[in-house]
Parts: C-alpha cells; sequence; structure tokens
C-alpha cells in the first residue's frame, strides 16, 4: 500500500510539473482537465470456489494519469494513460498445489480444519495502461461517463496472515497470470464517479488454476 501512495505522489509531482510548463509554453496537451485520477476500490473474486469465504469489503487503491484527445468540438474524447493498481482480498481460504494429470496446479481452499485466522489478505499489485472514449459535458455540473479497458503487468504479489502462529508474509503464487486486461467503466459528475472494473483474465493460468476472475468497484477522485 505504501508503494501506491508514493506512485500517487510521484504522478501527481509530473502532472503538476506538466502543468506550469505549459503556462510558459514549453509543453502543449489537448485538454487540461481531469488528467490525475484516484480511485479507492471494494476489491473481489468472480467465480471463486464456494469453500471460500469473502470479507464483505476488501479496500483496494489504484492512482493514474490520463491524457485525452478531443474528437474536433464535440464532448468525446480519446483517452489513454498510465498508473498504478492495487488489488486487495480479504478471505479465509489458502493458495495450495495440487496435482492434475501430472501438471502443476494451483487451487484455493477454503474451511481448512485448524485454519481460522484473524486477518487474510491477498494483495496483487500492477503497472496499468488504460484506454477509453470519454463524454464529459460542459457547464458547473459536468456528466462525465467513461468506457474502456485497461492492461496490466503484475509487479508484486504476497498474501498476509494473521492467526494463532502470529502474523506472516509469503510472496508470489504459483501459475499466478503475469498480466491482466479488463473492461472499466466510470459514470459521475464534477470530480467524482462511480467505477468499475472487471478482469477478462483470470487470476490464476488457464488449466493451471482454479478459475476466478477480479472484479473492483468503487469511487474514482478527478484531482487535476
Amino acid at each position: 500500500m505504501k508503494s501506491v501512495w508514493i506512485f500517487s505522489l510521484l504522478i501527481l509531482g509530473i502532472s503538476t510539473s506538466w502543468s506550469q510548463n505549459e503556462q510558459t509554453g514549453v509543453l502543449e496537451a489537448p485538454l487540461n482537465e481531469d488528467r490525475f485520477l484516484v480511485e479507492f476500490n471494494n476489491d473481489s473474486w468472480l467465480g471463486y470456489p464456494e469453500s471460500v469465504t469473502l470479507r464483505p469489503y476488501s479496500p483496494g487503491i489504484g492512482a493514474f494519469i490520463t491524457y485525452d484527445y478531443q474528437l474536433s468540438k464535440s464532448p468525446i474524447s480519446l483517452v489513454w494513460g498510465y498508473g498504478f493498481s492495487s488489488h486487495n482480498v480479504h478471505h479465509d481460504g489458502i493458495f495450495t498445489p495440487d496435482s492434475l494429470l501430472g501438471k502443476s496446479y494451483t487451487r484455493l481452499t477454503g474451511n481448512i480444519p485448524g485454519f481460522n485466522p484473524q486477518k487474510n489478505k491477498h494483495s496483487a499489485s500492477y503497472i496499468e495502461v488504460p484506454f477509453a472514449i470519454r463524454l464529459r459535458t460542459k457547464g458547473d455540473n459536468k456528466f462525465k461517463l467513461y468506457l474502456g479497458a485497461k492492461v496490466g503487468y503484475l509487479v508484486n504479489i504476497h498474501s498476509k496472515t494473521i492467526d494463532d502462529a502470529g502474523k506472516r508474509k509469503f510472496y508470489g503464487l504459483d501459475n499466478v497470470m503475469p498480466y491482466r486486461y479488463g473492461l472499466v467503466a466510470r459514470v459521475g459528475f464534477n470530480m467524482v464517479a462511480v467505477s468499475g472494473f472487471y478482469s477478462l483474465t483470470p487470476l490464476l493460468k488457464e488449466g493451471k488454476g482454479d478459475e476466478f476472475y477480479p472484479i473492483s468497484i468503487g469511487l474514482t477522485f478527478f484531482l487535476l
């Protein structure tokens, strides 16, 4: 989580510097709105094993800097950018290796006797590139609609467990997908929007692990 905040401050510094340069005529950008986005999400998985229970709220975060290219004088623009997100899911299961037809296979198993964690969090962090079509109206109350996708590369994955044996942290996960891509949508007014993400790739490699998909629902704040 600390790395996300550091990355967010770095993006904010880059964006502020860009804005100052624009005022001196050094750099120019098509539009000077909604460049720096911060997301606060409730993360989850879709299609996870029935033996596993997820906590109702699992906070995740993301930060992005974006650029848009307006289509003539219309309220529609094309958007791209880059950023960083942390997808966190609290659950009561354990990722365990299994053997399926002689191949390496990773299962997510719940209801394990003797395993009653006070905290059991899975975290995956990605560097991501979003693309979208954006509708943004004019006026004091600006309606904003984003429809698009994003592609991410996994840079860190770990789990943190707190139980009767103490606090433990495990890095890495067998058969995890090293990348992800999925659909993104945002709808809102002015500086706030409801946002959602649905991964089209499972967390684990196809045929080498239980098949379930990361999803996120939350709020996006447009800071610059």
